[in-house]
Parts: structure tokens; sequence; C-alpha cells
């Protein structure tokens, strides 16, 4: 008898180690919490009244989705598996659209029928003969569990000396969704990268000033750097990091005061955390934006049935999935085995979890995901494309074109790469 396979999570994470599993004759359970597939790419409306992180009574969100977000990588970069997204999409595809090719990738793959929908999963628990997994209508085991429930549910909330005190609204960017509430406001945008770059520009319309307060470069990405004012409404300026909030003010580390402040967003970012499993892991490092060790950045080393999915952040999401997608299942099929427990073990601890490193330090950060990928392609037989030469790319066409980069073609052909000598 083969292996019983859980996945928690039905996003395009979830749905990429399905159609991989499936296509190895293996049938996998998928749990997803929400009612419906696409993980963060299904929109979620919420109420009228700000999300405020100060307030435990506050609704919980599962989707960082807003009506006019668009995607920051290349269409060709998210695809899913061997199903191409349409050739008539725009080069950068809104929400609608991605939805919509996920949702139309489950039901052609053949994934819907094994998806167990409103079923979030309550605890996870290491047991004789695998794992046992609770939700609120049944316990089962399994002998695996794929772990797909991403890295972008949990809010980074920073530590700011006043901001509990502060007079408005704080949100975080997961909650924000309509420009138009902030029609006439001062708002301030603490973080500086992609979420306040375009949340930011699509608050320009309507807010009176956008401030974004961080570290510019931000990580060395000198294409999100911008001189002066810029935006449709000519209204977005970027400031050093917050030092400390009063009442409406905001104080910045180099002594520039922001007065009357109306909102501020926290565009902080995410942490790494699985409530269903507290108490599981005390052998991993856990700790807000670092995890591990982790073989190939998935395993548990401690016992391999246990597989993390899709959590390096600043890569090609997408493409990294699928490559640990493959890989997953060509193990979990008998395709291939893994390394012994003590490799694995020795492997995982000798500093190459590329989670374990902090993504402040994104080109060391980068060198080590890009090696990963390296060593994904070669254990599986996939071909060795220059993802990274994509992110480089991109980065210079984000910077010659700014704001509207969207709007320009953006020419790149990939390229399959020799291995490296070991």
């Amino acid at each position: 008898m083969g292996p019983n396979i859980a996945i928690i999570g039905a996003g395009p994470t979830g749905l990429t180690a399905a159609i991989e599993l499936k296509r190895r004759g293996l049938t996998p359970t998928l749990f997803e919490a929400r009612n419906c597939l696409g993980g963060q790419w299904a929109y979620e409306v919420l109420s009228d009244e700000p999300v405020d992180i100060r307030d435990p009574q506050s609704q919980s969100v599962s989707s960082a989705m807003y009506p006019r977000l668009w995607t920051n990588l290349p269409k060709y970069s998210m695809q899913i598996s061997d199903y191409p997204l349409p050739e008539e999409l725009q080069p950068f595809p809104g929400r609608v659209d991605v939805l919509d090719y996920i949702s139309a990738t489950a039901k052609a793959a053949g994934i819907v029928p094994l998806i167990r929908f409103n079923s979030p999963v309550k605890q996870l628990s290491k047991v004789a003969g695998g794992w046992l997994l609770e939700t609120e209508e049944k316990r089962e085991i399994f002998t695996h569990v794929m772990v797909a429930s991403g890295k972008d549910s949990h809010p980074n909330i920073p530590e700011i000396e006043g901001l509990d005190s502060f007079d408005g609204p704080v949100i975080h960017s997961q909650s924000y969704r309509l420009p138009e509430i902030h029609e006439g406001k001062r708002v301030v945008l603490i973080g500086a990268c992609v979420s306040s770059e375009d949340i930011s520009l699509d608050l320009s319309p309507h807010a009176e000033q956008v401030y974004i307060c961080g570290t510019f470069p931000p990580n060395g990405h000198k294409c999100y750097v911008r001189d002066g004012l810029y935006g449709d409404g000519f209204n977005i300026s970027q400031h050093a990091r917050p030092k400390r909030v009063e009442g409406n003010k905001v104080i910045l580390q180099n002594g520039e005061v922001l007065y009357d402040v109306d909102t501020i967003i926290l565009c902080t970012g995410y942490i790494y955390r699985f409530p269903f499993l507290e108490g599981e892991l005390d052998d991993i490092e856990l700790s807000g934006q670092t995890m591990g060790p982790l073989y190939l950045n998935m395993f548990y080393p401690t016992d391999p049935s246990l597989i993390f999915l899709g959590l390096p952040r600043f890569t090609v999401h997408f493409a990294n999935v699928h490559l640990q997608s493959v890989y997953c299942a060509q193990i979990l099929s008998g395709e291939q085995s893994l390394p012994s427990l003590a490799d694995i073990q020795k492997e995982a601890h000798d500093g190459s979890c590329v989670l374990q490193r902090l993504p402040s330090d994104l080109n060391a950060y980068h060198e080590c995901a890009f090696e990963n990928f390296t060593k994904l392609c070669k254990l599986s037989g996939e071909p060795n494309l220059d993802w990274q030469r994509l992110l480089t790319e991109l980065n210079d066409h984000k910077r010659l074109h700014q704001q509207y980069y969207r709007q320009y073609p953006f020419e790149f052909k990939l390229k399959e790469m020799p291995f490296p000598d070991t």
C-alpha cells in the first residue's frame, strides 16, 4: 500500500504538490481552511472598519489581496506545473486573472475533488505510524504531511515606541483593501519594499499625503528609491525609519517629524508560524523571520515525513514550489530515495538552510536560495533555469521605468544553465 498523504493548504503551493503526486499515481487529501481554493489569491471581503492590529477583537484575515493588485513578477514565472497561463494575459496580470488561472488549473488537473474545504487543521501531532491530523470533524493518521499553508499568514508587527497609543488606526498591509476610505488623509506606510510601493501608488489618487518610512534602498534594491514627490497625485515621498509615535505624530530616526498623521499601515511582511504544530517542533528554531534547520529547506530533519513547501522568501515562488513538489513526489512515489537520516540531519545543520538567514541580508539570502534551486534541479532531473538572472534583469527594468514598469514590455528568455562543478 502506498503512502497516505495530507496536504495542508489549497493555494498554488498545495495544488502544485497535488498535481505532481497525482501524476505519479498518488492520491493526496488537501485540507483547505476556507470555502475556496487559491490561497492568498482568493480575495476576501472585509468590513469597512479598519482591522486595527491593536484590537484583539478585530476580524482575522486570510488573504492580502486588494482589488487593484497586480503581480510584480512576469506571468511566465507564475506557471503551475506544465499548465501555461493564457497567452492573452498581460505580462504582469491582475489578481483576478491569476485566481482564474489557478482555479482552471485545479479543475483541469482533477485536484478539486481531493480538497476538503472549510477544514482548518487544528492540530498535527507525531504518533506511531505517522501524523495525527485533527480538524473540527475528524481525526486521521497520515504517513506523510506536506505543509503548504503559506508563509504570508501571520503579520510581522515591529516594535515601535508609542505605536500602541497612536490616535488613528494602525493596520497591516494584509488587511488593506480600498484606497477610497483614505480619501484626503495623511497616511504613513512603514516598510520600504514591494507592498509599500504598490499600496502607496494605489493610495496616491485619494490620500492627501503618503509617506513611506523605511530603509532606502531596501535590502539593496535601488529600484524602489525615488527622488521627490511621485505617484498619480504627486504626493508620495520617501523618509527614514520611524523612531517613535506620539499622538498623531511620527518621529523618524533622522529627527524629521511627520505631523497630523491619520493612519499607519505596516508594510512589514510576515513571520513564520504554524499554530497547528505548536509543541511539536522543539528542535526547530522558529523565531519570526527565520526558521530551521530543514533539509533542502523543506524536510523536517528529525522525521522527513513532515515536509514544508514554499517557505523561502524573495525568490521566484512558483518555480521554487515546482522544483520542491517534483522532488517530493519522486520521493513519495518511490522513484527516488532520500539519503540516510544521519546524512539528512548533517546537511540540514551545515548552514545551507536559507530559512535561517535573515532576509535583510538579501545578497547572502539569494545566493543560498538559488544554490538550493540548482541542487533541486540536479536531484529531480529538472532543467536548471537561470531564475536568479530573471530577478536581476527585472530589478533593472523596475529601476528604469519605476512605478510604470508594468506598462513597458519586459523581454527575458529563460536559459538552461549548466550545473556547477562539485
